[in-house]
Formats: C-alpha cells, sequence, structure tokens
C-alpha cells in the first residue's frame, strides 16, 4: 500500500526568500563586513604608536594602507579599502561605544600648530584639528625597510598622509605619514 501526501504551500511566513533577494542580503553583508574590518585595519594601523607594530605591520605586501596589494590582497580582498582615499567607516571606542570615523589620504597641503589640510588625488580636501590626543606613526617603505618615528614637525606641505578623525569634530585622531625608506 501506498500513502500518498498532500502538499500544502508554505505560508508567507515559511516561504524561502527568493533567491535575488537572499544574494543581495549576502553582498550587502559581504561588502559591509569589508568596509568595517578595511577601515577598521586603517584606522588601528594609523593609529598605531608602536614601532614594533608598525615595523611588523610594515613587511605586509604594498606597505600597507594605499598601496598596491596591501592587506587582502586580489581580487574582493581588502586592498580595495587599504586604496581608498577617504570615506567613513563605524568602530567602538574604549569603552565599546560605537564612533564614526572619517579616514582620508592625501597630500598635505597646509600644516599649522592646530591644523592640517589634505586634499586626495581626486581634489577631495578637507581641514583636520589637530590636538593633544592625535598620534601620529609612520608607514609604508615596503619589505625589510626600517620605520621612522614620526611627529607634528615631520609634517610638510608635500607630503602623503593618512588621516582617521572624529566625524563630529573634525579632530585628527592619528596621522600616519607615507614613507619611502
Amino acid at each position: 500500500m501506498t500513502t500518498t501526501e498532500q502538499y500544502t504551500p508554505p505560508t508567507a511566513e515559511q516561504a524561502p526568500e527568493p533567491r535575488a533577494s537572499r544574494t543581495r542580503k549576502a553582498v550587502i553583508a559581504a561588502a559591509v563586513a569589508l568596509a568595517i574590518a578595511g577601515g577598521g585595519g586603517a584606522a588601528v594601523y594609523a593609529a598605531s604608536s608602536s614601532s614594533a607594530e608598525t615595523s611588523a605591520q610594515a613587511g605586509a605586501p604594498g606597505g600597507g594602507p594605499g598601496g598596491a596589494g596591501g592587506t587582502g590582497g586580489g581580487p574582493g580582498g581588502g586592498s580595495a579599502l587599504m586604496d581608498a582615499l577617504h570615506g567613513e567607516f563605524t568602530t567602538t571606542d574604549s569603552s565599546g561605544n560605537y564612533v564614526t570615523e572619517a579616514m582620508q589620504t592625501g597630500t598635505v597641503t597646509e600644516i599649522t600648530d592646530t591644523t592640517i589640510t589634505t586634499e586626495s588625488t581626486d581634489g577631495y580636501t578637507k581641514t583636520y584639528t589637530i590636538d593633544a590626543t592625535t598620534t601620529y606613526a609612520a608607514m609604508g617603505g615596503g619589505p625589510g625597510t626600517t620605520q621612522s618615528t614620526v611627529t607634528k614637525s615631520d609634517l610638510a606641505a608635500g607630503d602623503t598622509v593618512t588621516v582617521v578623525a572624529t566625524t563630529d569634530t573634525s579632530t585628527a585622531v592619528s596621522i600616519a605619514e607615507q614613507t619611502t625608506t
């Protein structure tokens, strides 16, 4: 004897999502995760003030943020974000609160005791406040190079830097100078 089951169509709550919707959600989730990971990595890299950490990171292909390849190299990897000119990302502060920060890589067009102005290769220009909490680092140079210590007085018009700043006050959290030696 055979039994037959009667097919009952799923209700709206039980129905699977259309494939296009699932794919779109997966792509959006992956892009958001990559943006957070890459932006956070750039912020951590730029904010790093330890010469040991900076030296270790300098050995990465492409010499760090902005370099060819960068972290995660290859198509679809983090290198696209490491080559980013400017944008915003969300991270957590030391208390675990979410904060939105801005990142810009560009050429210093002006620096004073309290501000730095940078211009990215696409023409985007922004002035950031510099205060006593701003940290400085060197980045780049490629494998086998020695990272130097950077201070505000080392920065000058024409230098290439990556600035990470608060979005609410445009205060530079960190400034990393790209070096070649």
